[in-house]
């Protein structure tokens, strides 16, 4: 069902997801820089001006700091430096990234679609990396690289990306969203809701349906599957409480994103409500289900925590999945 990766293949991920997390964090506080500053003159005074282009408009917003001073200089000055800081270091990591790139080619290890890897990068270079969080079966593109094992390549997801976002309401963060990916020249179509109601469906130029949760959004359809498993429910709320998960995809041009993914266990989960209670056609639900079941076998044997024994007794679709298998005392990575 899985290959598990060569020592070579396992050196490269460790690597680069080191690179690429830290290369993130350089372009997410470099993206505070953006635009500049610049004095200007008014009659006889000089003003300290910062402006930034508006990602949503295009329009170039200004706004005055104040008039020039010791205090205005030093601004100014400290602004310089430290957006040549970050220039200079994020120039120093490029080379690296270009040589994991083509290893990541050589290797075999391209896995997500370019439009997928796009779109995490855009969000994984941005403030949003807090607040978006990818709970949808592009999140198994990470959970690869952390098992270090890849599934068959005729298994792998094309459907899209399911996000978890901040806010009572998907439509809260939407601008935020469309400005980030326009800032990385993805255009979007206008927001709409989903078919089945349960989110609110961004689709890119390119074909690429984002779909946005809230914890809202998906409390009701966990209620939804609580009609049926009350236990599981409760299990399933249970995983979506764990932290977050910090890892990488990358794409099949080798490009590496970073990304926020939910605990492996907690996908599994919560895939098992959405083949529960989402409404899609009996292809999706087929290639779906298998590989949810290919990522559940994943998790049990690779992942360093097992699944939780209680859950796995009263889930029954998880129990069928596991089988007889029992239960690991220890992890196995």
């Amino acid at each position: 069902m899985y290959t598990p990766m060569t020592r070579e293949q396992r050196r490269l991920v460790e690597t680069m997801r080191s690179t690429t997390l830290e290369f993130a964090a350089l372009a997410r506080s470099r993206d505070e820089f953006g635009g500049g500053m610049q004095w200007l003159k008014v009659k006889k005074f000089e003003y300290l001006t910062r402006y930034r282009r508006d990602p949503l408009t295009g329009e170039q917003k200004a706004a005055s700091i104040g008039r020039r001073s010791p205090e205005t200089e030093g601004i100014y000055d400290r602004f310089i430096k430290e957006r040549a800081e970050l220039d200079r270091q994020i120039a120093a990591l490029r080379p690296t990234i270009a040589e994991q790139t083509r290893m990541a080619r050589a290797l075999r290890l391209t896995r997500a679609p370019e439009e997928v890897g796009a779109v995490a990068r855009a969000i994984g270079m941005s403030g949003l990396i807090d607040h978006v969080t990818i709970i949808g079966e592009a999140a198994i593109y990470a959970y690869e690289y952390e098992m270090a094992a890849l599934l068959p390549r005729e298994m792998l997801p094309d459907g899209g990306m399911d996000l978890l976002v901040a806010g009572v309401h998907p439509t809260d963060v939407i601008n935020e969203l469309v400005g980030v990916l326009r800032r990385a020249k993805i255009e979007v179509q206008r927001a709409k809701l989903s078919a089945d109601k349960a989110a609110v469906e961004l689709r890119t130029e390119e074909g690429l349906s984002l779909r946005l949760y809230t914890a809202s959004t998906l409390g009701g359809l966990i209620d939804q599957y609580a009609e049926s498993s009350a236990y599981g429910a409760e299990a399933v709320q249970w995983a979506l409480d764990l932290p977050v998960m910090h890892s990488m995809l990358v794409d099949r041009n080798g490009r590496a994103a970073a990304v926020a993914v939910l605990e492996p266990r907690a996908y599994c989960l919560l895939r098992l409500v959405s083949l529960d209670v989402e409404e899609m056609s009996l292809i999706r639900r087929e290639a779906s289900t298998e590989l949810n079941a290919a990522v559940v076998k994943l998790v049990h044997e690779r992942w360093t925590e097992p699944f939780v024994e209680d859950h796995v007794q009263t889930i029954r679709p998880l129990h069928d999945l596991l089988g007889e298998d029992g239960f690991p005392s220890a992890p196995r990575m």
